[in-house]
């Protein structure tokens, strides 16, 4: 089963910030989720870390992003160390393009959008400092405390901005669109004209504009953002009936062998086999 933390400081738009030094409450045995940002920085990196169900080599010189609701796991091995913060979106109180950046890594999978970021040579000292930074700000009681602590994450999220912003498999505006409203509507629409019709578009345009992005067609993503969060729902301990229902299924049966057919398992099975 994997639980779901949450935090009253979050929730009262508090930047959290931990260190990672010994092996801490942050190196989980098991996979869990959270409902508010957690922003790793490693200095020294070794371990690896499962996002979404998918692991990460924990590398010196790293940040990882965890959005709210992803599923992971820190596996960190002893001689790693770095820094956590922990915070909930509106906490940074960053411009448009920030915020964005960092919904990018709830709206999508992290096979669009990696939760990985490698700080480049040139780059390291500065880093090094801007955590340091954020920590004796924390570690103190003045006045510019919260200000500071935000405008050093804002210039962490710059980093990896820049580190990824001619990459050819960012996505695309257009493209992104589609994401954030699917994001917010799998629950409820499932067909890509119903897409295609809040967008504006026609359904070949929507399919052809998705081809271009994933090399899948529109109906595949759809489904996937579904079984995403079916995994993720089953982990939490919630019975197949329970999440059909959540997911907006009427027939828990449909739902299982929907499930089974995208996954190759069974509701049942899959929560055994990642237990």
């Amino acid at each position: 089963m994997i639980p779901t933390h949450s935090s009253d400081k979050t929730n009262r738009r508090e930047i959290i910030v931990n260190r990672l030094s010994a092996l801490n409450e942050y190196d989980f045995s098991e996979a869990h989720r959270h409902n508010y940002f957690e922003f790793f920085c490693f200095i020294n990196g070794d371990g690896n870390h499962i996002v979404d169900f998918k692991k990460f080599p924990i590398e010196s010189y790293s940040i990882h992003i965890v959005g709210a609701g992803q599923v992971h796991q820190v596996n960190r091995e002893l001689n790693s160390n770095g820094f956590v913060y922990l915070f909930e979106l509106d906490a940074i109180n960053g411009p448009p393009e920030i915020i964005e950046f960092l919904f990018d890594h709830v709206c999508y999978d992290v096979d669009e959008v990696s939760p990985i970021y490698r700080v480049d040579k040139k780059d390291q000292v500065s880093f090094v400092m801007l955590t340091e930074m954020i920590w004796e700000a924390h570690s103190g009681s003045g006045s510019l405390k919260n200000l500071t602590i935000q405008n050093a994450i804002q210039s962490l999220c710059i980093k990896c901005m820049d580190s990824v912003q001619n990459r050819d498999d960012k996505p695309k505006s257009e493209y992104a669109e589609f994401r954030k409203l699917l994001f917010n509507e799998f629950r409820t629409i499932k067909k890509v004209k119903d897409y295609a019709d809040q967008l504006n578009i026609t359904e070949k345009s929507l399919n052809e504009l998705v081809k271009a992005q994933t090399g899948k067609n529109t109906s595949q993503v759809i489904y996937n953002q579904i079984i995403l969060e079916a995994k993720r729902l089953i982990q939490t301990g919630m019975s197949a009936k329970e999440v059909a229902y959540d997911l907006n299924f009427d027939d828990p049966g449909h739902f299982s062998k929907f499930f089974k057919t995208k996954t190759g398992y069974s509701p049942t099975e899959f929560r055994n086999v990642h237990a």
